[in-house]
């Protein structure tokens, strides 16, 4: 039976998480190992010099359930250098997240940061999302997610950042493969005013999806389709790098 770990940035008492391992546990040996509380939008981010507890919890499903008073990514981390270091999961799994990790939020997404973290220990590693306001709900997700599983193409460590819409298609194959698209936000910051009488400021987005073309992540979400983007850990502008060396 193959070993799944389960992990996420909404937290161990998020309705995605549960979703998911609800439906994983008859077919898969689960484990959990989830941030104690909310930590979106935390990217990959480690908590360096900083202790880090670690609490077992019952997670009202046979399966052994951890929570981490840190962010996704120590999650993965702690669960596959010191948890389960002499048992290390084939599969690593990050959400369900309540919200779409799309184009340029896979530079601040938590559950992508987490799935991204496995990716870096060889380990074939998923971010799973569903949008905002979505008409799926997690168990459905998480359904749909359990039946494409077995297809995914994973003879190497691969990554995965897949994304559920907020309404599927009518059409019979329901996935694309896609390429990153581009979001931008048009941000506010509202200005209050603490108990000690010191200014805070609290941010809320927009996000922008024009211009995205056909084949891109967001254009996928908005027709209607489970977008399956793989994701790499380089970030090298090559093209850049070899003008570079050319003119030297």
């Amino acid at each position: 039976m193959e070993k799944i770990l389960l992990v996420n940035d909404d937290g161990i008492n998020a309705q995605g998480l549960y979703a998911m391992a609800e439906v994983l546990t008859d077919n898969y040996d689960l484990r959990i190992v989830a941030p104690a509380v909310q930590q979106s939008g935390m990217s990959q981010a480690l908590s360096a010099h900083s202790r880090i507890k670690v609490k077992r919890v019952d997670f009202q499903l046979p399966v052994e359930a951890y929570k981490v008073y840190g962010t996704p990514a120590d999650c993965t981390k702690l669960a596959t250098e010191v948890l389960y270091e002499n048992d290390l999961p084939d599969i690593i799994i990050s959400g369900i997240n309540d919200g779409g990790n799309l184009g340029t939020d896979v530079l601040y997404s938590g559950t992508v940061g987490a799935a991204m973290e496995g990716h870096l220990h060889g380990i074939f590693s998923i971010a799973v999302s569903r949008v905002v306001n979505s008409e799926l709900s997690f168990t459905e997700v998480a359904e749909i997610f359990r039946q494409k599983l077995p297809a995914l193409r994973r003879e190497k460590p691969y990554m995965y950042n897949i994304n559920f819409p907020k309404k599927i298609s009518d059409r019979a194959d329901i996935f694309r493969y896609t390429k990153q698209g581009r979001r931008t936000y048009h941000n506010e910051y509202a200005a209050e005013t603490d108990e000690q009488g010191e200014t805070c400021y609290y941010m809320n987005g927009t996000p922008n999806d024009a211009g995205n073309i056909e084949g891109s992540d967001i254009w996928a979400i908005h027709n209607g389709f489970v977008s399956i983007n793989p994701l790499k850990i380089g970030r090298t502008n090559k093209k850049l790098l070899q003008d570079l060396l050319l003119d030297k």
